[in-house]
């Protein structure tokens, strides 16, 4: 008997754990998608103030601590190289860094097409229109973090306590 209640207790929590996990997964999307946003603004700001070129910018972004969670970040080059694209350099280190959504991913790898492209008027504009993109993907990142994260630690947790239940 002590161990079916033993048993019983392992699933409750082995639910609980998977619930919550599915919790933070929707939390670091969220995380994600705000860091992105905030890699547009910086890149606007210091493209329309200081004219920066993709080698500057990629230093710049590199060193920012809002950034964290966008590592591939640190795999571009800071310095020009003939031998190098930057284009395909941006394109591969996104495409390398798993843990970005699909949405955000295509977001990122835009960006990357446009820029340094074009004049700092072309590329704020394209920025622009990119941002807007993103707010709609951070609006609904966040209305399923609000909606399902309860929903997911709820429903796991009763699943598991429903399964101890029967063992018991």
């Amino acid at each position: 008997m002590l161990l079916r209640l033993i048993a019983a207790v392992m699933f409750a929590a082995a639910g609980a754990v998977v619930g919550f996990s599915k919790a933070e997964g929707l939390r670091t999307d969220l995380e994600l998608c705000r860091e992105t946003g905030e890699l547009l603004r910086m890149s606007a700001i210091l493209i329309r103030f200081q004219g920066l070129d993709v080698y500057q910018l990629s230093a710049k972004l590199k060193n920012s601590s809002d950034l964290h969670k966008l590592t591939f970040l640190n795999s571009l080059p800071e310095d020009f190289s003939e031998e190098e694209n930057f284009h395909d350099l941006w394109k591969k280190a996104v495409s390398d860094q798993e843990n970005i959504p699909a949405e955000e991913r295509s977001i990122l790898l835009n960006f990357g097409k446009i820029v340094g492209t074009s004049d700092i008027t072309g590329q704020l504009t394209s920025i622009e229109a990119i941002g807007a993109e993103l707010s709609g993907v951070e609006s609904r990142r966040r209305e399923n973090f609000i909606r399902k994260s309860r929903l997911y630690r709820s429903t796991c947790t009763l699943f598991g306590i429903m399964a101890g239940i029967l063992i018991i």
